[in-house]
């Protein structure tokens, strides 16, 4: 839950985005310019439902680029570290934009859509295609905050990826409709406090500053660490770099112990295809996969090698319970490898639960994502093993 709560924050703080409160009065007077027919219910009723349509022009531009990142999930993956990288260095510069320490005119420059929309006359429909002009207009103050959810969400599970594009435009867009139940009043009294909004902005700033920091310090650090990993794979194989993907978890000379304190590597499985079932305590979809997942295991053949892996990092993002209390808590038998969250990284790993299989000769095999009952793991895992056998690989 932590997760939607932590988007739909970043939502408020696109909507106090230097480029965005400030304007606030002015694209409130545009939808309120239908309702002047003299009575204030009728008129705010009127202006509501104009800020409504607005409204949903602003979440459907949202939600088409929610389907586009889908769509390119397995880039943004291969990719996600450094897109999370240079997204918290833009943060970054846009924090320090609003805090006045620099200044990048390119940037500063404000872009009207007034002339090119008549609002002289509002209508529900005009207000919904100034809800998708209104959408495009800021991108340089709120793009890398809408990147970072959009990036979370097309490597996450389809469900959970829609619901972070809607927390996320919830967070935007409800202070629109906020504003227009109480439009005369909160405008008279955004009028009177101009010195605070500036502060607001400034508080604004410097909680994008801190959101920029940590994306980007996360981001390097993960690389810096698969980098090392890189290195030390290449010397492992007396310099000689593999780099295809059916070589990809065979660079990853892996040494983990269980819940039962037994270590667990590569090379005792070696000969065995492994299934490698990546959970976070947070996530629902793995709680209620348990069941299947342990009953899975337990029907393997003794050729095939059925772990969960779970990491501390991953767990704290969105819940405070550790991979002890989840492993006590829901009684898992299957051995749980710890993680510092390295094998995550090194495998892209964005959705929960994600199972990775690898071949008898430690090669990468390809994923499933999304929980699954027991039938269709065993009906996947045939299918890994057909995969392996011809030859192939994903």
């Amino acid at each position: 839950m932590m997760l939607y709560i932590s988007v739909f924050l970043e939502g408020l703080l696109s909507f106090i985005s230097p480029c965005i409160l400030p304007l606030i009065p002015l694209y409130m007077s545009y939808l309120a310019s239908a309702s002047k027919s003299g009575d204030a219910r009728k008129d705010r009723v009127t202006t509501f439902i104009s800020t409504l349509f607005f409204v949903l022009g602003i979440s459907t531009v949202y939600f088409i680029l929610g389907l586009a990142s889908s769509a390119l999930r397995d880039l943004i993956a291969d990719y996600q570290n450094i897109i999370t990288l240079v997204g918290g260095i833009i943060l970054i510069i846009l924090a320090l934009m609003q805090l006045e320490i620099i200044e990048i005119k390119p940037l500063s420059k404000e872009h009207s859509f007034k002339d090119k929309v008549d609002i002289s006359k509002m209508n529900y429909l005009k207000a919904y295609l100034l809800g998708l002009v209104f959408s495009f207009a800021w991108t340089p103050c709120i793009g890398p905050m809408m990147a970072n959810v959009l990036i979370m969400a097309s490597t996450s599970e389809a469900l959970i990826g829609n619901l972070l594009i809607v927390f996320y435009t919830l967070g935007l867009t409800i202070p629109f409709l906020v504003i227009a139940l109480f439009y005369e009043v909160l405008l008279r009294k955004l009028k009177e406090h101009q010195s605070f909004l500036i502060r607001l902005s400034k508080l604004a700033g410097v909680i994008i500053l801190i959101f920029g920091l940590y994306m980007s310090f996360d981001a390097g650090g993960k690389i810096v660490r698969l980098e090392d990993d890189y290195r030390k794979a290449i010397a492992a194989n007396n310099g000689t770099e593999t780099t295809t993907d059916s070589e990809k978890f065979m660079m990853y000379g892996f040494e983990l112990k269980d819940q039962y304190g037994d270590t667990h590597t590569l090379a005792d499985y070696e000969g065995k295809y492994i299934a490698l079932n990546f959970v976070a305590s947070w996530c629902t979809y793995c709680i209620n996969e348990i069941p299947d997942y342990e009953a899975f295991v337990s029907e393997l053949d003794d050729d095939v090698v059925g772990l969960y892996v779970m990491a501390d990092s991953i767990n704290s993002q969105s819940s405070s319970m550790t991979t002890d209390e989840f492993i006590k808590e829901h009684d898992i038998t299957v051995p749980v490898l710890y993680d510092d969250g390295t094998m995550f990284s090194y495998l892209n790993i964005g959705s929960f639960p994600t199972v990775v299989y690898i071949g008898p000769d430690g090669s990468y095999i390809g994923y499933q994502s999304g929980a699954l009952d027991k039938d269709t793991m065993h009906d996947i895992l045939d299918m890994a093993k057909e995969r392996y056998e011809a030859g192939g690989d994903s």
